[in-house]
C-alpha cells in the first residue's frame, strides 16, 4: 500500500512582526541611552615625579573624614585654601595619598577640586 505524501503549501513569512521587535528596540535604546558629556579628570602615574628625580613638593593624605596636608590636618575647604596657597608659593608636583575607605566618587571629587584650585600637577598613590 502506497501512500502519497500531499504537498503541503509554505506560507509567505510575515515580516510584521520582526518589524515590530526591531521598532521595541530602537525604541529602548533611544530612550535608555544619556546624551550626555561625561567629565574626564587627568591622573598622572607615580612614576613622572620619580623619573625626574625630584620630590613632589606637597604631600596630601586623603582620608574619608579630613586632608593632611604636609603633615597638618585640614577640612576640605582649608585644605584646597592650603594648596592654593602653596602653589602660589612655588610648588608644582604633589602625590595624593589614600588611606583608609576612599571610595572612588571621593577620589575623583579631590582630583578635580586640586585640578580647579591650584593647578598642581597630581599624582595618585595608595
Amino acid at each position: 500500500m502506497r501512500v502519497s505524501a500531499v504537498p503541503r503549501r509554505r506560507r509567505p513569512l510575515s515580516l510584521t512582526s520582526l518589524i515590530d521587535v526591531i521598532f521595541l528596540l530602537l525604541l529602548f535604546f533611544m530612550l535608555s541611552s544619556t546624551f550626555t558629556r561625561f567629565g574626564e579628570v587627568p591622573v598622572t602615574g607615580g612614576r613622572t615625579t620619580a623619573s625626574e628625580g625630584k620630590p613632589p613638593e606637597v604631600m596630601i593624605r586623603l582620608t574619608e573624614s579630613a586632608w593632611t596636608v604636609n603633615g597638618r590636618s585640614f577640612d576640605e575647604a582649608s585644605a584646597i585654601g592650603e594648596l592654593a596657597k602653596l602653589q602660589r608659593a612655588g610648588a608644582r608636583t604633589a602625590i595624593l595619598a589614600i588611606r583608609g575607605a576612599v571610595d572612588s566618587q571621593q577620589l575623583v571629587s579631590a582630583v578635580e577640586k586640586i585640578g580647579r584650585e591650584s593647578r598642581l600637577a597630581v599624582s595618585v598613590t595608595r
